[in-house]
């Protein structure tokens, strides 16, 4: 069962002439996770499964758009960041409807996880 999308490339850097190589994860929509699990009937687990895989990877792509001297780069990561927050958005407006309280402790949980695992200051 897939839920995401890589993408690789190579890319030379201007400034080190290095190559670098960076990962793209594409944005989970919604209607990816609900066609996946076809026989899953849990629409809460789909739709807290999409916000953290958006939200995971709008934290990665911030790092990246923070660590890049890049200008072209920097607008592909803004326009991803946008798409990874709206397709958050659209899964939390759907959440709400099925239960409210189940919103607001995921999304607890969540930024915990977050600090726990993304923090690149963390020793």
């Amino acid at each position: 069962m897939t839920y995401a999308f890589l993408k690789g490339e190579m890319k030379k850097s201007k400034q080190t002439q290095v190559e670098d190589s960076f990962l793209m994860i594409e944005p989970l929509a919604v209607t990816a996770v609900e066609n996946a699990g076809e026989g899953d009937d849990n629409p809460v687990l789909k739709l807290q499964l999409t916000m953290a895989t958006n939200s995971i990877n709008h934290e990665y792509a911030r790092m990246e758009f923070d660590d890049t001297l890049d200008a072209d780069r920097k607008e592909e990561l803004l326009e991803y960041m946008t798409a990874c927050r709206q397709k958050y958005f659209e899964a939390r407006e759907s959440l709400v409807t099925y239960d409210p309280h189940a919103v607001s402790e995921f999304e607890a949980d969540l930024l915990q996880q977050k600090f726990k695992t993304l923090n690149r200051f963390n020793a």
